[in-house]
């Protein structure tokens, strides 16, 4: 498995992607006219690529049609052009007839930062989410993108993986991960427990540090799969924690924040909850991400902030 974090979640997952092309020729994978260094190898391989251009609808037509014919199939483009814009498709074709596909999306949150709404990856938790038969990943680094890979293959089931477009740090160098359980308790604490998910798990590592040198105890849960959440799991783990914020680069309404409370809610748990995420609103700003996290109250200080005012 690859454990450098020099080529990103996405390529890592597309090194790990060509050995299994290599060793089963009845593996197909589509793009939307995105390309990827990684990916070009994967095109070499004779009758298991095709480049469909933009007509990302048809990508998943396709891959529909060569899963029924026996292949498992893996889509490729930007976030929101292989879920909100292949909605109905991913709906009734992939899910609903339960087929060996894998939607890819590259460039999850604000990832295309300068691009606008058209390629802001925010909704799309909530609308995929709802699916029967959908598994959603969202990794946060290089290593659970690259056993994503293995997972993908081996469970013949629609899946959803959202990639950032950024390169971070290893959070699992040489650590023991589960990917099966789901979930990662990256940091321990017992009286605040933040709950994040892909690329904000890093910021969440960064607020909880912040928080701990303000004396308050702060851990960090790697919600890496948004579908189905190991509800089992993570209430155990947070029966050691006073108070739970879930911190996330998405909007509030249906995202991540929303499906820990169901579980919450569910299972009778009523402890001081906390959802951070973004308001119902668009973004038009230039600048970057980060000026984009910071007009949206989402960088780690200003996270740090609202937790101890919300704490007090």
């Amino acid at each position: 498995m690859n454990k450098g974090n020099i080529l990103g979640m996405r390529d890592s997952f597309f090194v790990e992607l060509l050995r299994i092309f290599k060793n089963d020729k009845n593996t197909f994978l589509i793009s939307a006219d995105n390309g990827a260094p990684t990916m070009d190898l994967i095109s070499d391989l004779e009758g298991q690529f095709l480049n469909v251009g933009i007509a990302e609808q048809q990508m998943v037509a396709m891959a529909c049609g060569l899963a029924l014919e026996g292949k498992s199939v893996w889509f490729y483009a930007i976030d929101p052009f292989v879920t909100i814009r292949c909605l109905e498709f991913v709906k009734l074709d992939m899910c609903a007839m339960n087929l060996p596909i894998t939607a890819l999306g590259v460039g999850s949150g604000y990832s295309y930062d300068n691009m606008g709404p058209t390629h802001h990856a925010v909704g799309n938790i909530a609308t995929m989410r709802p699916w029967p038969n959908l598994t959603i990943y969202s990794p946060s680094d290089n290593i659970i993108a690259s056993a994503l890979a293995y997972i993908s293959y081996e469970d013949r089931r629609p899946h959803y993986i959202k990639f950032d477009r950024t390169t971070p740090v290893n959070l699992y160098e040489n650590k023991p991960v589960n990917i099966n359980h789901g979930l990662i308790h990256t940091k321990s604490g017992n009286q605040v427990c933040i709950i994040s998910t892909g690329r904000m798990v890093h910021n969440a590592v960064k607020v909880a540090e912040k928080l701990d040198k303000e004396g308050v105890s702060t851990g960090v849960v790697d919600l890496f799969r948004l579908k189905p959440i190991n509800s089992a799991l993570l209430l155990e783990i947070l029966t050691n924690y006073q108070k739970i914020v879930t911190y996330e680069e998405d909007y509030l309404i249906g995202g991540m924040g929303s499906a820990v409370a169901e579980i919450l809610v569910d299972n009778g748990i009523f402890k001081h909850f906390l959802r951070i995420g973004q308001k119902d609103a668009f973004v038009y700003d230039l600048g970057g991400r980060e000026i984009i996290w910071k007009r949206l109250g989402l960088d780690a200080e200003s996270v740090k902030e609202k937790i101890l005012h919300w704490l007090t």
